[in-house]
């Protein structure tokens, strides 16, 4: 007999194992509070999202499985994050294992954590749309607006950080990132323009704020 399945048992596996981590903020985003935990929480819901129209024609358990563990890797606190993919396969795989999950399932769940970074692969016809999900999730947190106050936090933590160099640096990442889509889906690629509009759209009135023109993509 399967094991029945318990989301939240699982969130709060992860959010224990990354506790260490999001108290200093973690290696990519150090000048910050940034919670890889509650990045989870945000991919999970974009997951949610994208998946609708897919549910009857995918594994929705692995993909929700995969999609609580996809950064679990970060909890090891390595120097070079750039394995946490592969780390968080082995973790989850652990997990998996220790509640007497499927062996056969539990192969895939791991494969799509390994890959989920992977993202030059979205575009693939042979890559499973569980990962295309899982990644496009993944690629939607901290864009668009939540992008924006992000890069605000981060330039805020300087000694010299001023109204312009906070639109510098909302342009050098945020605006930079968003001009091009990278996403599959139909409704992912919606998503995203909708985004991108929203930047553009912030960083030209605020540029007009501070100088009275607009050169929104200068």
């Amino acid at each position: 007999m399967d094991t029945a399945i318990n989301y939240e048992e699982m969130f709060a596996y992860v959010k224990d194992a990354l506790a260490a981590y999001d108290n200093h903020g973690g290696a990519a985003k150090n000048r910050i509070k940034y919670s890889r935990f509650e990045h989870t929480e945000r991919v999970y819901r974009w997951m949610l999202i994208l998946a609708e129209e897919y549910a009857d024609k995918i594994n929705m358990e692995a993909l929700r499985i995969a999609t609580i563990f996809h950064d679990i890797g970060y909890s090891l606190n390595k120097e070079d994050m750039h394995s946490h993919a592969e780390d968080g396969a082995v973790l989850c795989r652990e997990y998996l294992n220790s509640i007497g999950y499927p062996a056969e399932k539990t192969e895939f769940i791991c494969d799509l954590i390994a890959r989920h970074s992977d993202k030059e692969v979205l575009h693939d016809v042979n890559t499973p749309m569980e990962l295309v999900l899982l990644m496009e999730a993944d690629l939607f947190d901290d864009t668009g607006a939540h992008g924006i106050v992000m890069d605000a936090w981060i330039q805020a933590t300087k000694e010299d950080v001023s109204f312009e160099s906070i639109l510098e640096h909302i342009k050098k990442f945020s605006l930079k990132q968003m001009q091009v889509n990278p996403m599959r889906t139909e409704k992912a690629r919606r998503i995203w323009e909708e985004k991108k509009e929203l930047t553009n759209r912030f960083v030209e009135s605020l540029t007009v704020d501070l100088y009275g023109k607009s050169d929104v993509l200068a």
